[in-house]
Formats: C-alpha cells, sequence, structure tokens
C-alpha cells in the first residue's frame, strides 16, 4: 500500500491521470529516451521550447535526448494509419522549463488520438483535458479557440494575405492599440475592425461568443466550422463546468500546425498554463501520415510547488536506544510505532535540527 503523504504534487497527478486514461481506453506508449535530433528540427513551430539537449552517437549521428512525445509517437505509427489509435504516455522529456527558464528533466503526462477522427473523438479529448485539469485542482480554468474557424472568419470578411500577418498579432496580443492603427490607414474597414474586436476579447462561455460572432458568419464553409466548433465545446458544458470554460480566439492566432481546436488549462495558483493541446492535422501532413490527430499536455513540472505545505516535523517519533538493546527488540519496538501509522527513527542521539513530535524509549514499548 503506498503511503500518498510520501508523494509529490506531480507524482500524485500521474496515478490519477493515468487512471483516468486508462478508463476510457487508451493504452500506455512507451518511446525511447533518444530521438534523432533532425525530426525536432524539423518541426520546431510545434514544440513548447525549440531548444534540446543533443549529443552525437558513435555513428555519427546528431541524437537529441526526448524533448516531444507528440512526434515520437507520429513518426512511430507510420504513414499508413487506419482506423483509431488512443494512446497515453508518462515521460520524462528534457527541455526548457517553463517554470525556471532552465533545461530541466520535466515529468509530462498526456494522450493523443489519431488516425480517422472525426468530431467525437475531438470533443472526448477535450473533455478529458477538463477533467485532467479538474484532478489537479477544481479551481481550474480551460480556455479553447479554432484555428481554421479564426482563418475563415477573417478571410471570408474580405481580410486581405497582406494584411493577415498584422490582423493575427492584434488578436494574438488584444490589441486595440493595433487595430485602430489598421483603421486609420485604411488597411480595414468599420465592420473588420468590429470583427477584430470581437476576436480579441474574452468569452465566459460558448453561447457569449456566438451572440458576438453570430454576424460575421457570412459563407457556408465559416457556417461549417462554427458549427463543428460549437457541437464540440457544449459537449463539454455542464453544470460542473461553468464557468470554467473560455472561448479565447488569441490561443489561435498563433496556432502553428493547430488546425482545429487549440486550448489551454490554467490552475490557481500557478502563473502559466498547465495543460496545452489541440487538433494538429497539419503537422500530420506535414509527415506524410494520413489522417487527423488531437491531444494535449499536462506539464507536472508546474506542481512541484503548488499547494506545497511545509511540514513541522520531520518524524513523528524518536525512537532512542542504547547499547544495552538488542537488535531484535528495537526493530518490534520501531514496528510497534510504524503500525500506528507513524513514521519513526532510530536513534542513539538526536541531532540539533531534527524536528520531531515525540521521543519514546525501547523500554517503555
Amino acid at each position: 500500500m503506498i503511503n500518498e503523504a510520501l508523494l509529490k504534487n506531480e507524482e500524485l497527478a500521474v496515478f490519477g491521470l493515468r487512471s483516468l486514461y486508462s478508463d476510457f481506453g487508451y493504452t500506455q506508449y512507451k518511446m525511447s529516451k533518444f530521438e534523432e535530433y533532425d525530426l525536432y528540427v524539423r518541426n520546431k513551430d510545434f514544440l513548447i521550447s525549440d531548444r534540446g539537449i543533443t549529443f552525437t552517437d558513435t555513428n555519427g549521428k546528431l541524437l537529441a535526448l526526448k524533448p516531444d512525445v507528440t512526434l515520437s509517437i507520429i513518426t512511430n505509427l507510420g504513414k499508413s494509419i487506419e482506423g483509431i489509435h488512443k494512446m497515453y504516455y508518462n515521460e520524462n522529456v528534457y527541455r526548457v522549463s517553463g517554470a525556471t527558464g532552465r533545461f530541466k528533466e520535466i515529468m509530462q503526462t498526456g494522450l493523443e488520438c489519431i488516425g480517422n477522427i472525426g468530431i467525437y473523438e475531438t470533443a472526448e479529448v477535450l473533455y478529458l483535458a477538463i477533467k485532467s485539469l479538474a484532478l489537479t485542482d477544481s479551481n481550474y480554468r480551460l480556455e479553447i479557440a479554432h484555428a481554421s474557424l479564426l482563418s475563415e472568419l477573417l478571410v471570408s470578411n474580405g481580410i486581405g494575405k497582406e494584411i493577415l500577418g498584422e490582423v493575427l498579432e492584434a488578436v494574438k496580443i488584444k490589441s486595440s492599440g493595433l487595430t485602430d492603427n489598421l483603421l486609420k490607414t485604411e488597411k480595414i474597414n468599420e465592420c473588420q475592425a468590429q470583427l477584430i474586436s470581437v476576436l480579441c476579447r474574452n468569452f465566459p462561455d460558448f453561447s457569449s461568443f456566438a451572440s458576438a460572432v453570430a454576424p460575421f458568419i457570412t459563407d457556408g464553409e465559416c457556417e461549417k466550422l462554427f458549427g463543428e466548433f460549437r457541437d464540440i465545446v457544449i459537449s463539454c458544458e455542464n453544470e460542473e463546468t461553468k464557468g470554467k470554460i473560455g472561448i479565447n480566439f488569441s490561443l489561435a492566432s498563433d496556432a502553428g500546425y493547430y488546425s482545429g481546436i487549440v486550448f489551454k488549462g490554467f490552475i490557481n495558483g500557478i502563473p502559466q498554463s498547465v495543460l496545452s493541446g489541440g487538433q494538429y492535422d497539419k503537422l500530420m501532413e506535414k509527415l506524410g501520415n494520413k489522417g487527423g490527430a488531437v491531444g494535449f499536455a499536462v506539464y507536472l513540472d508546474s506542481f512541484e510547488r503548488f499547494g506545497e505545505k511545509a511540514d513541522e516535523y520531520d518524524i513523528d517519533t524518536v525512537l532512542l536506544v542504547s547499547g544495552k538493546d538488542s537488535p531484535a527488540d528495537i526493530l518490534k519496538a520501531a514496528e510497534t510505532i510504524r503500525s500506528t501509522g507513524e513514521s519513526v527513527c532510530v536513534l542513539k542521539t538526536i541531532p540539533a535540527n531534527l524536528r520531531y513530535r515525540r521521543v519514546l524509549n525501547v523500554e517503555g514499548l
């Protein structure tokens, strides 16, 4: 039986997450510790950090100490993917930590759903992302966007490629100043400025987003993408998630390989996101794989100090012994104490800096 009091926050999270993913039919994936560095260089836009730890193998190939799991999964599945593959992983990756800004071994847990995926599979992954956040802390928030819907909204409302970068930057940083400048220089009109303003806002639920964006859904493709986004998000909205799921299209403005939903998860007390994911069909296409893919990762290094409480004591009981006590009596006394659920440390003298609840002698037991 595991004493949970001895486990770190990130270790406790791993057990709960692995159980959750297994219950939904995801099987565990194990990757090798080293991968060819070229794979990561060619797809650095997909990575959380484009900096990795590299070395030259005995055959002259440049290898990387695994900075990412998703790329490994896609590569090992091959280019002809049939059906749907549901996998979860619990791996230590090696990259720059968002918490410290330094190279670190990071415990990471996540899942991938790859192959002939549809709206249900995407909704299931989003649902499991929400459940993952709820397992770590009840005070969480998931922010969601849709990369293809963002692009279609802009294009269908007449925003050309020549100013698309500026518009996306305005949405990314939620800048009314950049939008006003585009309007003043007549690069956009009043209606387009209103659309950008809507996309710069945070919405507390899908309903409020739908009302604001409705006037800008002007063609069939935009209506189709909006419908898919709606069906995915509202499938996860219920009384338990009320006030915890929001729409934030700044996530989709710098989406890289993401083509569908994009999302990030936050919990109170940690400044950066602890969960990130989305649908990355563009990456699949670039790697020559057929089918779609959606998944997310939970960054467990963020939990290291989350909810930590300083222990009042190093040990519950100090068992003081002398040269007259037999080893058998000492072990019997130590086991008697441990059987009550307390920790015990057998000592001849007590160090000055040791914090303990009580002191006992063998004779007293």
